[in-house]
C-alpha cells in the first residue's frame, strides 16, 4: 500500500538508524501498527509497517531515508506474525510477476469448445513459458544483467530471419544484430547435460497424491 500523510505520521516514530557501523546488507525490520480504516472502508484492517533500509548496489552505502511500505491484512495477529506474513506476500508478489510475464509473452486464449482441447493449449503455453524462462535466465548468467521476458523475447526470440535449405538441411540465418546473443545462449545451452533417473528396481504400483485429479472436470 501507498503511503499518504496520515500512514506517514503513523511510521515517523519507527523510522530510525540505531548507532554504529550499518550492518553490510543494511537493516530490515517490520512493525505492528494495529488496527486502521480509511476513511472509505467499511471495516478496520491491521497495519503493518515494513522499512527497508538497503545500501545503494554500486556505492555500498546507504540511502539518505529508509524505503518503507505498508501492509494492510486481514489476517489475525495470532494466526500469523508479521515476518512470516511479509514472507507470504513476497511470494504471492513474485506469483503475480509471473503471472503477468506469461500473459504478456504467451498471451494463450482458450477460446476452443472442448475442455481437452483448452487443457492441451495451456500445458503447451505454459511448457513454452517455462523454457522461454529457462533460456533468459542462462542469457542473464552469460551477460551478467536482469532481463524482464517482454525484453527477452522482443531482442533474443523476436528478430528477423531467413530459411534456406541446403544440403538436404534447413538453416535458419537470423539477423546480424541478434547473433551475438544467440551465440552467447546457445553456448550455454550447449553446456546442458541431461541425467537420466534410475530405473526402479522392486518398486510396485505407487498411487497418486489425494490431491491428484482422479477425474477429468468439466465446465458447466
Amino acid at each position: 500500500m501507498k503511503s499518504n500523510t496520515k500512514l506517514d505520521a503513523l511510521a515517523a516514530e519507527h523510522i530510525h538508524r540505531p548507532p554504529g557501523r550499518p550492518p553490510q546488507n543494511g537493516y530490515e525490520y517490520t512493525v505492528e501498527l494495529g488496527n486502521y480504516q480509511a476513511d472509505s472502508w467499511k471495516h478496520a484492517q491491521r497495519l503493518i509497517l515494513v522499512v527497508v533500509d538497503q545500501p545503494d548496489p554500486t556505492t555500498g552505502q546507504l540511502n539518505l531515508m529508509p524505503r518503507w511500505f505498508f501492509l494492510v491484512t486481514n489476517w489475525e495477529e495470532e494466526s500469523r506474525d508479521v515476518d512470516t506474513l511479509l514472507a507470504h506476500y513476497r511470494k504471492r508478489g513474485t506469483f503475480e510477476d509471473r503471472l503477468g510475464e506469461f500473459n504478456e509473452s504467451v498471451g494463450v486464449h482458450l477460446s476452443s469448445q472442448g475442455f481437452k482441447a483448452n487443457e492441451a493449449t495451456m500445458l503447451l503455453a505454459l511448457l513454452a513459458f517455462n523454457l522461454n524462462t529457462i533460456c533468459r535466465n542462462e542469457l542473464e548468467e552469460a551477460v551478467g544483467g536482469g532481463w524482464d521476458m517482454r525484453r527477452f523475447v522482443g531482442s533474443v526470440l523476436k528478430v528477423g530471419g531467413r530459411m534456406v535449405k541446403h544440403s538436404r538441411r534447413l538453416v535458419l540465418r537470423i539477423a546480424e544484430s541478434a547473433e551475438p546473443l544467440w551465440s552467447m545462449l546457445t553456448e550455454r545451452l550447449e553446456g546442458w547435460q541431461v541425467t537420466l533417473p534410475k530405473p526402479s528396481v522392486g518398486q510396485g504400483f505407487q498411487p497418486p497424491p489425494d490431491h491428484a485429479h482422479l477425474r477429468e472436470v468439466l465446465r458447466q
